[in-house]
């Protein structure tokens, strides 16, 4: 089984350059694709130069994460895409373990496991879980990485380590272009589950994730396209519709955030961005609500979120670490 490596990238020319570097010392064949998104940093100088065997798609515009992603399969032939950040730094087996479980029939997708750059022993992402109200969460997020042997398979994978058969990928209109960054991967996780698609973790499948150098981690842009994100698959899964309960634990776990913004950062853009999601998610067609995938219960969800806010307040939130662990690159 072969796989095509697609990264998107914008004005990361030395962390794509090492990126490209980790993969080019795989043990397995591959091919790679870069997508351009408009760089002025002479990225795509670079490329050409130092990586002559690396397939270059330059774009005129910035047309984000999930349609640089799109824009980069199109022309794909391998039976599996594999989705690497351009701050990942692969393992040399990393491609040939993420491949191992679509052995499996019935595999749609495989989650590597992302390890914190300046921490290894600690995990960053080994794939999404759910709460009760489709938010996402990075599975073992700042746990060890010996919990990695007992932990379930996830949702999905973040799309920072992912790998997707072609088909299915195609299969489902790969990712959704209602977003520009964060939550696609989520999205795509719930659709293709819908389709009848498995996830499977491959434990051995290990990079190294510099999280947030590209939009900035806790940034304002991060926290407005973060925003938009939620209130789209809230709107999109109609999950507020499900019951009064749902509402309620939706307002419990977002609006609280939504009013720090607002109140304490004077930043309005979350709250704009998350009424233009949740409008945009109500145009499009309804998707139903995958709730049996939900694995966090409220109550976790709650500690999770008040955990966040100590480290955050006691400055002991690494400062990689996005503004929330949901959707997070």
């Amino acid at each position: 089984m072969r796989a095509t490596v697609v990264i998107p990238t914008l004005n990361a020319r030395s962390l794509l350059s090492e990126a490209l570097e980790h993969l080019a010392a795989q043990t397995v064949d591959h091919d790679v694709v870069v997508v351009d998104n408009a760089s002025t940093d002479g990225t795509a100088e670079a490329v050409r130069t130092g990586f002559p065997h690396v397939r270059l798609v330059v774009l005129d515009e910035n047309l984000g994460f999930g349609r640089a992603v799109n824009r980069g399969v199109e022309d794909v032939e391998t039976e599996v895409v594999v989705l690497v950040n351009n701050d990942v730094l692969c393992a040399p087996d990393f491609l040939e373990r993420l491949l191992e479980p679509f052995a499996e029939g019935g595999v749609g997708m495989v989650a590597g496991v992302l390890l914190q750059h300046d921490r290894p022993h600690l995990v960053d992402s080994a794939g999404i879980e759910l709460d009760p109200t489709l938010r996402s969460w990075d599975m073992l997020w700042n746990r060890p990485v010996e919990e990695l042997e007992h932990a379930s398979d996830p949702v999905g994978p973040c799309g920072g380590a992912a790998a997707y058969a072609t088909e299915a990928f195609r299969g489902v209109g790969g990712f959704d272009d209602a977003f520009f960054a964060y939550w696609e991967d989520v999205d795509l996780a719930l659709r293709l589950r819908l389709a009848g698609h498995a996830c499977r973790r491959a434990p051995a499948a290990r990079a190294l994730h510099r999280h947030g150098q590209t939009v900035g981690a806790a940034s304002p842009r991060q926290r407005q396209l973060e925003a938009f994100g939620r209130g789209y698959v809230l709107a999109r899964y109609r999950v507020a519709r499900a019951s009064l309960r749902t509402r309620a634990t939706v307002a419990l776990l977002d609006w609280p955030v939504l009013l720090v913004h607002l109140l304490v950062r004077r930043e309005a853009g979350p709250l704009r961005e998350r009424l233009r999601g949740t409008r945009t998610g109500l145009a499009r067609p309804a998707l139903r609500a995958p709730f049996e995938l939900a694995t966090v219960p409220v109550r976790e969800a709650l500690r999770r979120q008040a955990s966040l806010l100590r480290l955050r307040a006691s400055g002991g939130l690494p400062s990689h670490f996005a503004e929330t662990a949901s959707g997070a690159r």
